[in-house]
């Protein structure tokens, strides 16, 4: 029988740091910190943290998967820094993946993800039979009613009663969701980028990142 890969997942595109490890479908360990502004000085730490919990080396990973964003710009900037050196370092692939794409990974609805964003706004994007519309910046207060039921992620619960939406709860953390996601991806989209917006619409659901296709 062929041995389970295993993953690691980091996302620090909030004010949180969240680390996971996952072996084939087992997750075997999740840590969430409020590390406020301090990703630089805690990330490494948690993940070894995480590594020795389950006794575990640097070396035992087969591959790396990280969050990169929307989100927090200094946080993605760190942790994508940090990986793309631990995939070279360790020579194993790493991948970048979007906050959304974890939000609605193994999801089986038609959903308007919502992803937090300054000055009072917000991110959102269409998922529908597995694929990703692009992701819009939105004001918060003047979102009108999509075509569709379902709304999930960070501002699901305020959208949904807003919209009278139904609020979907994301099936795993999103850096659990990182580390399986990382185990799917094609060795072609290693190493991975940040993913900051540009403008208001941003990001084609097939760029360098994405397994996803248009």
């Amino acid at each position: 029988m062929q041995p389970k890969s295993i993953s690691l997942g980091l996302d620090t595109s909030t004010s949180n740091c969240e680390i996971s490890i996952v072996s084939g479908s087992d997750i075997l360990i999740e840590i969430n910190k409020n590390i406020e502004k301090k990703h630089a000085e805690t990330v490494m730490v948690l993940a070894q943290k995480a590594l020795n919990s389950v006794q575990l080396d640097w070396t035992d990973l087969d591959v790396i998967g990280v969050g990169v964003g929307p989100g927090n710009f200094t946080g993605i900037r760190i942790s994508v820094a940090a990986v793309r050196g631990l995939s070279f370092a360790l020579k194993i692939p790493a991948f970048g993946i979007k906050r959304y794409e974890a939000f609605c990974y193994e999801q089986n609805k038609d959903l308007l993800c919502s992803i937090n964003a300054p000055n009072g706004n917000v991110y959102t994007v269409r998922y529908s039979k597995g694929g990703f519309g692009s992701c819009s910046l939105n004001n918060l207060d003047s979102l009108t009613v999509p075509n569709c039921e379902n709304i999930i992620g960070d501002q699901s619960e305020k959208i949904s009663k807003k919209l009278n939406l139904k609020e979907e709860k994301q099936i795993y953390w999103p850096s659990t969701s990182i580390a399986k996601i990382a185990q799917e991806m094609p060795i072609e989209k290693s190493p991975p980028k940040p993913f900051y917006p540009s403008a208001t619409i941003y990001g084609a659901p097939d760029d360098l990142n994405s397994k996803y296709t248009s």
